[in-house]
């Protein structure tokens, strides 16, 4: 199970990153619904992933990162 905790790991770093460039460069019509919902799908799956490992500031982390990535999106709506 540690090698998909991994990888979900990794997408979480690479989708929060296009994300972070999505906000600060495009702010598109379209585009930030696509970003958010990426995001949520993600941190969701890691935070998953980590209540199952027991890894619980892990999965605290997870939401609150989640949370901060989607608040700039949130707060501009």
């Amino acid at each position: 199970m540690m090698k998909v905790s991994k990888y979900f790991q990794i997408a979480f770093l690479i989708v929060g990153a296009l994300v972070a460039l999505e906000f600060i460069f495009m702010r598109g019509m379209f585009s930030w619904f696509i970003a958010v919902i990426a995001i949520m799908v993600v941190g969701a799956l890691n935070t998953i992933v980590n209540i199952k490992n027991k890894e619980w500031l892990q999965a605290a982390l997870y939401i609150l990162s989640t949370i901060a990535f989607c608040m700039g999106y949130f707060v501009l709506a």
